[in-house]
């Protein structure tokens, strides 16, 4: 069994998989693997000479996605080359009409393909790039799956030294409490309180980097706007609830999970007005304030905000959760640092599938995920800790490998929260169209899309469909978009689609002109 732990870098894929350690477990739920007490010997080959010239070598990692970007190249042709075909006459005539009214207060772009011909039934402006808003997550998870493979597992990782326990990061998205508690279930199984004096957490995969460019660090906390580590915990956001008591007498304010790294500041009151509640950060801490006053016999308000620091935070939340299960006084002192040569891994948690992963940005546009996941795909390409540039140049190797033009995509963050960012609709009808190609990594990706009236981020629009619309939604001040696939009533994909709308249009009005677009094509299809 592997004991080394070689940083911001992956171990031979041949070892892995003679170890288990590292390779992907079978598809399906996540799981937390404990290893055994007792390691036979040490990864370390013996010493010997090395060549006059070594020649460079790649990551193992970094290997196989240049193998990936390679078969990529050979296998794309660009789909925009494609015949011109018609869309009947009637939902022609329904899109036309429809960007009339747009287009007297937005820029406004739109591009349909028969996605069995390739052929183009319907193109206004499909070569200019406007902002995609959280259409930007269909190019992060598309370029990701390809490259790092659907069934890719995220791990978290728990070592054992001299006396330390050391929590590693692999930067997943999706590591929830109750992962944490399995990790910390393991580890309490087989280490005896008295063994260990401190936790050091391990969350050099990524940059020291916690923002990517176009957020904001300032501000109330919104959980949309979490920051970025290798070691992070519930999507980086606190749930806190807030309850009223007697009149004139301070609320009751209890947060989840429960750790040394959050601070709560309450002034607020129980009265007639309202509460308000953020986060920001205080040294190495986070702080909560709960402001205002709470109408008595509201009943509890719940509200997430952000965290500051990914990596004290779900180290503190696991040392708090250690110090119940072993049922011990204080929780142990957590630092940061890097797991040595050597150290013993006890316990291992496995993510779900990198497909099912994504279905949180995809289905629920969360924004934390794409952004943890661009930085994994940057770790696992350069070898070096993850980050929004090495992010971007594997996206834009990407993107010219599908050969997609350059002036096609202005690249700012994997979520499309950004002012900055621009894509073509014809573009994203390329990638939508490889969710729908069988023996395509994205073809996995198919049922992390929202389903129009039934799931996710559609499951209030486009209800009479009957389900036959699975689209990403996609929503900024001044930016709307939806882009998706529509299919027949046997649920074949038939029609992929994009329509972004930039300016002076607010959102309400935007969605109402994209849904009748959508039925439009929905009536190409019968």
């Amino acid at each position: 069994y592997i004991v080394r732990f070689p940083l911001a870098q992956t171990l031979p894929l041949a070892l892995l998989a003679l170890t288990g350690l590292g390779a992907p477990a079978a598809a399906g739920s996540a799981e937390t693997t404990a290893l055994p007490a007792a390691v036979p010997e040490a990864f370390d080959a013996p010493h010997s000479e090395a060549p006059a010239e070594p020649g460079p070598t790649l990551d193992p990692w970094a290997h196989e996605i240049e193998a990936r970007l390679q078969q990529l190249a050979l296998r794309s042709e660009p789909e925009h080359a494609a015949t011109r075909g018609r869309l009947t006459r009637s939902s022609a005539s329904q899109l036309d009409r429809l960007l009339r009214v747009a287009s007297r207060s937005a820029e406004v772009a739109i591009t349909v393909r028969d996605l069995d011909t390739g052929a183009v039934l319907f193109d206004h402006h499909g070569d200019e790039a406007l902002n995609p808003a959280s259409n930007q997550k269909i190019l992060t998870a598309v370029a990701a799956v390809e490259l790092l493979g659907a069934d890719y597992r995220f791990e978290t990782r728990v070592a054992l030294h001299d006396g330390t326990l050391y929590l590693i990061g692999e930067g997943d998205p999706s590591l929830q409490r109750d992962d944490l508690e399995s990790l910390v279930a393991e580890v309490a199984a087989r280490v005896r309180p008295g063994d260990v004096r401190r936790i050091v957490i391990d969350d050099s995969a990524f940059s020291e980097r916690r923002f990517g460019p176009g957020y904001d660090e300032d501000g109330p906390g919104h959980s949309y706007m979490a920051p970025s580590g290798a070691l992070s915990l519930q999507f980086n956001t606190v749930e806190i609830q807030v309850s009223g008591t007697r009149p004139g007498r301070p609320v009751a304010v209890s947060v989840s999970p429960s750790c040394a790294h959050v601070e709560v500041h309450a002034s607020a009151t129980t009265g007639r007005g309202s509460v308000r509640v953020q986060t920001s950060s205080a040294g190495d801490h986070t702080r909560v304030d709960v402001r205002g006053q709470l109408a008595a016999g509201s009943g509890t308000v719940r509200v997430r905000r952000r965290i500051t620091d990914p990596g004290l935070f779900t180290g503190t939340a696991f040392a708090e959760s250690l110090r119940r299960a072993w049922r011990t006084g204080d929780a142990l002192e957590v630092v940061r640092g890097r797991v040595p040569d050597g150290a013993l891994e006890i316990a291992v948690h496995r993510s779900t599938p990198l497909a099912e992963v994504l279905a949180s940005a995809l289905k629920f546009s969360n924004n934390f995920t794409t952004e943890q996941v661009l930085r994994t795909l940057g770790w696992r390409m350069s070898g070096e800790p993850g980050d929004w540039d090495n992010g971007a140049r594997a996206l834009e190797r990407f993107w010219a490998a599908l050969g997609q033009t350059p002036d096609d995509l202005a690249f700012e963050n994997a979520s499309g929260l950004s002012r900055k960012g621009r894509v073509t609709t014809r573009a994203l009808v390329d990638l939508l169209s490889l969710t729908v190609e069988a023996d395509r990594e994205a073809a996995l990706l198919w049922s992390s899309m929202p389903v129009a009236g039934r799931e996710g981020t559609l499951r209030k629009r486009l209800g009479s469909t009957g389900g036959r619309v699975r689209a990403k939604t996609g929503t900024l001040r001044g930016a709307s978009a939806l882009s998706g696939v529509v299919v027949d009533r046997k649920g074949t994909p038939r029609l992929g689609f994009s329509i972004l709308l930039n300016g002076r249009i607010d959102a309400s009005q935007s969605r109402r002109i994209q849904d009748r677009m959508v039925m439009a094509l929905v009536d190409h299809v019968r």
